[in-house]
């Protein structure tokens, strides 16, 4: 019998019969079609890497990233930034892949972060990506993110949300590439519990509209007026924060989810019923022999409890289930692209359905797109094929904010 996976995430077997592995391995190509590197290279990590075992998961993208970044100053002596900002590009996601089997509270997982932002950072300069890192204030605290602006011309910006698995990083993959190329301003910020932010004291919370706010209030007084043309988009769990947040601030003048989720104790009541029928002490020994145990979903079930501030993962879930609000689907007015993909799990299915029959007997204006094992993008957050995730978004805001047949930026930089 394989390890439990923690979510239904994707139906088509890429390489590991891991089944988060596997779904893990489906995002890197992903993105792999955008930028930095190529399938060739992820199928050569893949080939390396014992089926469900972390270690070496971790130990072969790593040896990939620091290839890259020899790759890249190589490149760069010769004077190719083009070439250098790709491989450095590839060394980023590398580094990402990597932590996704990291425990954040060991020795291993700061090197690893600090790679991957560098060579991000890095490689948006040689690309000549107009991206600056910014700290939004919430609280006592800053909210790290980057903020892509493309000149100083009114233009509308997606602020951009991530979910249980996110990094800023990741937010470049899922909108910012793709809004550089469509003229879009596009606004990456990690909210509490995501990203490095545990590091900080900030950890998930039942009220995440409260962190999306201080960024809205950030973007205001940096491009003032010019903010008068917001778009939240929410993947996975940011799908819950960006429905939160429509219903509070009537700043964003349009909505994308993928998938919205109105009601998150019913969602984890359904998704994480192995972690709520296995009682606390045995998660708690899970976690216990992590040092010597090969369980992707140890090392998963740490990294949650450490977002979420607990001792461990059945306290996260318990959490969960006492202390979130539903969403009140009758107060969404905002106009709202809902995406689907057939391989999520039936409750995110229903919660969008649901969602969008309220919407549409109001008269909102609601669309819906689900994606089949056909496009390609059935997967959660339509990781196996984010350029048609690009196409859809960005088309479907074109309409909203009367865009009209703005050109896309066909930059030579990319077309390395």
């Amino acid at each position: 019998m394989g390890e439990p996976k923690i979510m239904t995430r994707a139906a088509t077997r890429i390489r590991f019969r891991n089944v988060d592995m596997d779904f893990n391995l489906t995002w890197v190509l992903g993105v792999a079609d955008l930028f930095g590197w190529s399938h060739g290279e992820v199928m050569f990590v893949a080939s390396r890497i014992k089926d469900g075992n972390p270690a070496s998961w971790r130990r072969e993208f790593r040896k990939e990233g620091e290839h890259l970044l020899v790759r890249a100053a190589n490149a760069k002596s010769l004077g190719n930034l083009s070439s250098a900002g790709q491989a450095q590009l590839g060394a980023c996601f590398s580094f990402r892949a990597a932590l996704q089997y990291c425990d954040p509270r060991e020795e291993e997982f700061k090197p690893v972060m600090e790679a991957m932002e560098q060579s991000f950072q890095n490689a948006v300069q040689d690309l000549r990506i107009p991206i600056k890192a910014v700290e939004v204030p919430f609280e006592a605290s800053s909210l790290p993110g980057y903020f892509l602006r493309i000149d100083n011309q009114p233009r509308p910006t997606v602020v951009m949300v991530g979910g249980g698995d996110t990094f800023r990083e990741d937010l470049f993959s899922f909108a910012g590439y793709a809004g550089w190329k469509r003229d879009y301003n596009v606004l990456m910020v990690d909210l509490p519990g995501q990203g490095k932010t545990p590091e900080r004291g900030l950890y998930f919370r039942p009220d995440g509209q409260h962190a999306i706010c201080a960024v809205l209030d950030w973007l205001q007084s940096e491009i003032g007026e010019q903010a008068a043309d917001v778009a939240l988009f929410g993947v996975s769990g940011g799908g819950y924060f960006t429905a939160q947040t429509v219903v509070a601030d009537a700043r964003p003048k349009a909505w994308i989810a993928s998938t919205p989720i109105i009601d998150m104790a019913r969602l984890f009541s359904s998704e994480m019923a192995v972690v709520l029928r296995t009682p606390p002490w045995i998660i708690r020994g899970l976690e216990f022999l992590l040092g010597r145990s090969q369980s992707g979903l140890a090392i998963s079930l740490r990294k949650y409890a450490w977002q979420f501030g607990t001792p461990d993962f059945a306290a996260a879930v318990h959490g969960v289930l006492e202390r979130s609000v539903p969403v009140q689907a009758a107060t969404v007015s905002v106009p709202s692209l809902f995406l689907m993909g057939e391989a999520e799990s039936p409750e995110l299915k229903r919660q969008t359905r649901v969602l969008a029959d309220e919407l549409q007997q109001r008269g909102v204006d609601v669309t819906v797109r689900e994606f089949t094992a056909a496009d390609g993008a059935d997967a959660h957050c339509q990781v196996n094929n984010l350029r048609l995730l690009h196409a859809v978004v960005f088309d479907w805001l074109d309409g909203v904010f009367d865009r009209g047949l703005a050109l896309t930026r066909l930059d030579p930089r990319l077309l390395c």
